[in-house]
């Protein structure tokens, strides 16, 4: 009878698709490998010019392989129910605790729409227009009402990828999957290919021709720049421990984003082995991966000039921040490809790949919030059409609709008012703190906690022991260390600059919101006859 009273529904309507492929997908392509490439070297290495990327990512990868799976994994297996942390918080820690987290969780989902997809045209769509030699096209998108325009079409394939159920969004993942790969490799082998000699005489030919400062005058100009700016050393011509743990903060990007997998856990075959697994594999994949490119950078590039073009892309990459520089395109990391080399098709193939990577961004707020929104219907700690399930296509239709409406609110918002103030690490930080952090003590008590008791009891993981201590603890521990240094990196050193007081006070009141809303729905659930306890002591129906 408690089941009947407490759940909107007996069944989810939710469909067991995914398999582990799939599932890893959803990881993998979270973890954004062609654009994260670009956040570590902007801004990570344009904030902390003395870190060693390779070393970072040995570090970054030792601690999420551990922390993230075992964490994300072991809870996602035990609770294999669409709607993410706030399953596990609720079941875990405390009902008030698991909405107010998934309300900040689900305010940072809209957020990167409202984000990535301007990202995606600028400087997405008007790099892949400057490397084909479209001036006038990348002009244009640089408009606020173009830039809005596009963005907002990026955000309706968004969209369209996942409205229509797990088919249509498991084949525009394995796509999209292709091209980011793709986008890597053929970035790894334009760096591999050439030699630091090579590199430089390239620069100084391409500066020639744009009347721009050759490889010697603009080391020497940014490393001026970097003094005037209050950096004492100017570029560090070796690298550091601190700024190399300062890097791993945009590094994150990279390791700590497979989580995205949680909010399609009622949609995973066999969860109990499939998420230990797609967690795994979607954190060590982009290590492979980035470690080529990173290796490359150092060989072609070097670490002096890396560093130097990493500050100036990160403070505006043009002539405003560097006194003579005139190159058609700023000095990103795929900016120094396009130095290197005239293949218009290996070009054309990077700056897609990372219009790609923001696209299914996009795309993937689309899985994860209207996921969130059908766990609270489930609940009934919001309005009952929340947990609606679209017969036809197995999907919470009218949350995506919602969704849509919102981040389009968001893109107009960023393209005419706010752009400063939304593009920033601001949400990784709200994200390390909001999300990762609190799920990760819930995965600390998960085994010793009375809510939780009767699940962690009956999941496959309760007899895994190493040292006397559930397995799961341990990976919590490792994992809250891990976070331990991306928090130190984003307060006690200098990235603490790009933090925006804007998103920090939004991001509250979305917490206020939350715990408001909870309110509200266990007021009127108790009104109608329902007791909430009984809700949270078990998992949602299947």
């Amino acid at each position: 009878m408690a089941d009947q009273l407490g759940y909107a529904r007996r069944a989810s309507g939710l469909v067991r698709g995914l398999g582990l492929f799939d599932t890893f997908g959803v990881g993998f392509t979270n973890q954004g490998l062609v654009a994260g490439i670009g956040v570590i070297t902007t801004l990570g290495l344009g904030v902390f010019l003395g870190g060693n990327i390779i070393v970072a990512a040995v570090i970054s990868v030792l601690l999420a392989a551990v922390g993230f799976t075992l964490v994300w994994g072991t809870l996602g297996g035990a609770m294999p129910r669409s709607g993410g942390p706030y399953i596990y918080n609720t079941r875990v820690l405390h009902p008030l605790v698991g909405i107010a987290q998934s309300f900040g969780d689900a305010f940072i989902w809209l957020w990167w729409i409202g984000t990535l997809a301007p990202y995606a045209v600028d400087p997405g769509l008007v790099m892949l227009c400057q490397f084909m030699g479209w001036g006038g096209a990348a002009a244009w998108l640089q408009h606020d009402y173009a830039l809005f325009l596009a963005a907002s079409l990026i955000n309706l394939i968004g969209f369209l990828h996942v409205v229509f159920g797990l088919k249509v969004f498991a084949l525009a993942q394995r796509f999209y999957m292709a091209v980011i790969v793709a986008g890597s490799l053929a970035l790894s082998v334009v760096f591999t290919t050439t030699s630091h000699f090579d590199f430089v005489r390239h620069w100084n030919q391409f500066a020639q021709q744009h009347h721009s400062l050759d490889y010697q005058q603009y080391l020497a100009r940014v490393d001026a720049a970097v003094r005037a700016a209050g950096g004492a050393g100017g570029v560090p011509t070796t690298w550091n421990w601190p700024d190399t743990l300062g890097v791993m903060l945009a590094m994150s990007w990279l390791f700590a984003y497979s989580y995205s997998i949680a909010f399609v856990g009622g949609e995973v075959r066999r969860p109990e082995r499939t998420m230990l697994w797609a967690h795994l594999l979607a954190i060590v994949m982009p290590f492979v991966l980035f470690i080529w490119v990173a290796w490359a950078l150092y060989h072609s590039v070097g670490f002096e000039f890396l560093s130097a073009a990493s500050w100036h892309d990160q403070n505006g990459g043009g002539a405003d921040s560097i006194a003579g520089y005139a190159l058609p395109w700023a000095p990103s990391v795929y900016g120094l490809a396009a130095v290197i080399t005239h293949n218009r098709f290996a070009m054309a193939l990077i700056a897609i790949a990372f219009v790609a990577c923001n696209i299914w961004w996009v795309a993937l707020s689309y899985l994860a919030f209207p996921r969130t929104l059908f766990a609270w219907g489930m609940d009934r700690m919001g309005p009952r059409w929340f947990a609606q399930i679209s017969p036809r296509y197995a999907s919470p239709v009218k949350n995506h609709v919602l969704c849509f409406a919102l981040g389009e609110l968001l893109i107009f918002v960023y393209a005419f008012l706010y752009s400063d103030k939304m593009q920033n690490i601001t949400l990784t930080g709200l994200e390390i703190t909001s999300v990762f952090a609190i799920t990760a003590v819930a995965a600390l008590v998960f085994p010793y906690s009375r809510r939780a008791r009767a699940v962690w009891a009956a999941s496959p993981y309760a007899g895994w022991r190493f040292l006397g201590l559930p397995v799961v603890v341990w990976g919590a521990f490792v994992n809250l260390v891990y976070l331990g240094i991306l928090l130190y990196a984003l307060i006690a050193m200098e990235a603490s600059s790009a933090f925006q007081w804007f998103t920090f006070g939004m991001f509250v009141f979305a917490w206020v919101l939350g715990i408001g809303w909870y309110y509200f729905w266990r007021a009127r659930n108790r009104a109608a006859g329902i007791d909430a306890r009984a809700t949270y002591d078990q998992l949602p129906p299947e």
